[in-house]
């Protein structure tokens, strides 16, 4: 018994975690001379790495393994936006009559938007003198809201100090003071400069403003809108994969080839369609489908541009398998249409120590996990510091190892160790149940037990 017990443990192979002990293997190239890199996940890992990513590994050109990591959630990026430029009109009028009192005492041409085409004073054909006493900003197309206004003037050499008014209006009958002697400076110092042209709004949202300064030498000459900051979200991968009908109508069916943590998807549907579907995922055909997102999805071509739905927000942790139900009201699709998935992938931070070049390995299930925090790899940490980090660029992943035995494969992720274990007892028990049946077939037969 205990011979074959021996003989089972011995012959288990022995899983290594050194180089070359793992499935697959890419090459990484860092950047710069900095210590700490970072590098983000290739899909491979998703297909072929553990479900824990225990086993990955980043090993040197001497076969050490590296310090590793994952980073955080990358913090969104927020840039200003770009200035806008808008149309001005000088507003003109007879020497003291003030024209920011009431409406405007002109004449305003616009199109069928409302975007002012001309703006001409009624007073023009007066033989009195006139002059620019304020200027009209035609911000019908700005359809975001202003959070201010970036000012241009006519400046003088040296110092120069303004402050403007700005009204605001839709229909240029009732106007509202939006700023008040707002200051504007350009300053002229020993070849250096500075300029202060910005007046806050706040979130403004109006079609027309009307902007007056003083004093009476300012001149206007261009008005640009800014919006609200632009966050762009963290980057994304995206996949983009072909359907099959599934065995309903208005089923269809999308492998995505590894478990990936989707949070974005939609449906890619042909020219000129709009579908209702209901999103389902499960990993394998012994679970069932569970729901993770519904929305109505399109692709419509109108005057002449193409208008495609944004991808819906998944929120069911990594997915394999998915199943699109078209609503059972809408028309069938001639051929069943394509899914884009996007995710955040993962990246490991670690420590380029030793020389190149450089190595990520994974795919070994005996494999233990080294991965640390990442408060633990950067010295006095700060939140999304890793972010930061050079950016190591991996290469083609490629088979670094003979495939896996048909048996390995087929025990999937189960302890090799612990069914040697189980064989062992099932072993035992044939071997007793065997030396029982002998007994009992001598004392049939009248033969003495063994002594």
């Amino acid at each position: 018994m205990r011979r074959i017990a021996a003989l089972l443990i011995v012959s288990l192979p022995a899983f290594g975690q050194s180089a070359g002990d793992f499935r697959w293997e890419a090459p990484v190239t860092v950047s710069g001379g900095d210590a700490l890199n970072r590098l983000t996940l290739p899909f491979e890992a998703y297909r072929d790495a553990r479900p824990d990513f225990g086993d990955l590994r980043l090993f040197n050109a001497a076969g050490e393994a590296l310090p590793i990591a994952f980073a955080g959630e990358p913090a969104p990026v927020v840039t200003g936006s770009t200035p806008t430029a808008l149309a001005i009109f000088p507003i003109s009028a007879e020497p003291g009559r003030d024209v920011l009192q009431g409406s405007l005492d002109v004449l305003v041409k616009s199109d069928a938007r409302g975007t002012i085409v001309s703006v001409q004073g009624r007073s023009a054909n007066k033989p009195a003198p006139m002059r620019t006493a304020a200027w009209l900003v035609d911000a019908s197309q700005f359809a975001k809201p202003m959070r201010g206004l970036v000012i241009a003037w006519d400046v003088h050499p040296g110092t120069e100090v303004v402050k403007v008014d700005v009204d605001a209006s839709d229909d240029l009958k009732a106007w509202r003071r939006v700023a008040s002697r707002a200051p504007l400076m350009h300053l002229e110092q020993s070849g250096a400069m500075i300029e202060q042209r910005r007046v806050d709004l706040s979130g403004l949202r109006a079609k027309y403003l009307r902007i007056a300064g003083e004093p009476t030498t300012f001149a206007l000459t261009g008005v640009s809108a800014l919006s609200d900051d632009v966050v762009a979200p963290a980057a994304r991968s995206k996949r983009l994969v072909q359907g099959a009908a599934g065995t309903k109508p208005g089923e269809y069916l999308f492998d995505l080839g590894a478990r990936i943590p989707v949070d974005l998807a939609r449906i890619v549907l042909p020219a000129n369609t709009v579908a209702p579907f209901v999103l389902y995922t499960r990993d394998d055909d012994k679970q069932p489908w569970r729901t993770v997102t519904a929305a109505t999805f399109y692709n419509l071509t109108r005057e002449g541009a193409t208008l495609e739905s944004q991808p819906a927000a998944v929120n069911a942790g990594p997915m394999r398998h998915v199943m699109a139900q078209l609503d059972p009201r809408s028309p069938p699709l001639s051929s069943a249409p394509s899914l884009e998935v996007q995710w955040r992938p993962a990246q490991l931070v670690f420590v380029a120590r030793g020389d190149g070049p450089y190595h990520l390995e994974f795919g070994n299930r005996e494999a233990k996990a080294t991965l640390l925090a990442v408060s633990q790899l950067i010295p006095s940490y700060e939140a999304h510091a890793e972010m930061k980090l050079a950016e190591a660029k991996v290469g083609a992943v490629q088979a670094n190892a003979p495939p896996e035995p048909a048996w390995r494969a087929a025990i999937g992720d189960t302890n090799p160790r612990k069914l040697a274990l189980w064989a062992i007892l099932i072993v035992a028990v044939f071997v007793l149940a065997g030396m029982a049946w002998r007994l009992s077939s001598q004392m049939k037969g009248g033969a003495k037990p063994p002594q």
